[in-house]
């Protein structure tokens, strides 16, 4: 699977957690938002559902089998569900990142 990332479109407005959960609402999805230190790695796991991630800030790996993705701010992830993929936060920072479903799940702050 080939993992496409999407760049942050300035006409969306200024990179901000307000302004990245309005636009993921926006398309019907249901928003948290996670901030994860350095080294903060999430194993194997996959979700019945598909699942956004956008990076606000820092940076984030996310693996699928062999192929893998490096998002910075700005950056957007979309992963079909049942795929089987890990997160790692990369780099000297905090990562702060917005995740959206259209599903009623979430756990966020």
């Amino acid at each position: 699977m080939t993992l496409a990332r999407r760049p942050w479109d300035p006409q969306i407005g200024p990179l901000q957690l307000v302004t990245v959960r309005r636009a993921l609402e926006r398309e019907g999805m249901v928003t948290a938002w996670w901030s994860d230190v350095p080294g903060t790695r999430v194993p194997v796991h996959t979700h019945s559902f598909p699942e956004t991630r956008w990076v606000i800030e820092g940076y984030l790996r996310v693996t699928v089998g062999s192929d893998a993705v490096e998002l910075g701010p700005g950056d957007r992830l979309d992963l079909p569900a049942g795929i089987p993929h890990t997160t790692e936060v990369i780099g000297l920072g905090q990562v702060i990142y917005v995740t959206g479903t259209l599903e009623g799940w979430t756990v966020g702050k």
